[in-house]
């Protein structure tokens, strides 16, 4: 005799895993709402304490030392007019050009690498000894080979965003457990399949990390660029704030590099939550 549930108990059970997810979204945005608050109040205190530090410290010149409010006087012409907004979407383009290429470049050579062992022992001395090149180093030789527009910028943010990709990249992939591969083996599948649906989504938490990072050197590379001979760019700005002696200018670049570096972390870490829900560890 085959015993069915009831329907009051199929009843209880529908509600009470109601009630638990109803929880669960509950303590989720109570849990964003608490962490956006946190932030706000660290960036707020950072501000404060920015503020008054200059005002206090004995001995500072506000003009060396400029406070936030002063910064946003002057930046604040800038913005109205555009000339704020139009440096930072150039810089963004160059970043963002930089940023796609060599990740493209960076993922196809890690996983041929890892897969294909005399790929690896051919490359791997010269792209090991490369990756101990400070990007800055080959600002002059950028500068020397494509001039002083687009290509010499977005060729150097390439240079400086390819390595943690391709590392995390080959690191992720040649660690793929053999048992994941043995399992494929057996079951038929053939080396595409294993590769598209065992081995990268194996690597992915390195892949992924590789790709944060990049975006960070991806930022910091683009002012060497930009300090070679652009004519728009955040880092062009701050560098004619230094020729006219300008520190609240500069201090403006550092402010809008420091937020575009963490909008653009937060946009990977919503993006990734988006596409691959799964992956949690990215916080």
């Amino acid at each position: 005799m085959i015993l069915t549930p009831s329907s009051s108990t199929q009843t209880h059970a529908a509600d009470v895993e109601k009630r638990f997810a109803a929880r669960q979204r509950r303590d989720k945005r109570r849990n964003i709402l608490h962490r956006v608050l946190l932030n706000f109040a660290g960036v707020a205190a950072f501000l404060l304490l920015w503020e008054i530090a200059p005002r206090l410290l004995p001995g500072t010149n506000v003009q060396m030392f400029p406070p936030p409010s002063l910064v946003l006087k002057t930046a604040w012409p800038m913005i109205l007019s555009g000339e704020l907004l139009e440096n930072i979407v150039v810089s963004l383009g160059r970043a963002l050009a930089g940023f796609i290429i060599a990740a493209i470049i960076a993922i196809v050579l890690g996983v041929v690498m890892a897969r294909f062992r005399i790929v690896c022992q051919l490359s791997e001395p010269v792209l090991h000894g490369f990756r101990s090149i400070p990007v800055i180093a080959l600002v002059p030789l950028a500068v020397l080979w494509f001039g002083i527009g687009e290509t010499s910028k977005i060729a150097l943010i390439v240079c400086g965003a390819f390595f943690p990709i391709w590392i995390n990249t080959f690191i992720g992939v040649r660690d793929v457990h053999p048992i994941y591969l043995r399992s494929a083996a057996c079951l038929g599948a053939p080396r595409l399949k294993t590769m598209l649906l065992v081995v990268l989504p194996a690597a992915l938490p390195m892949i992924l990390a590789g790709l944060r990072q990049a975006i960070a050197v991806s930022l910091i590379v683009l002012v060497a660029a930009e300090l070679s001979g652009a004519t728009l760019g955040v880092a062009h700005m701050m560098s004619l704030g230094y020729q006219l002696f300008k520190v609240d200018v500069m201090f403006i670049g550092l402010f809008v590099l420091g937020a575009l570096g963490f909008l653009a972390d937060r946009t990977f870490v919503w993006l990734t939550a988006r596409l691959f829900p799964w992956y949690l560890t990215l916080k």
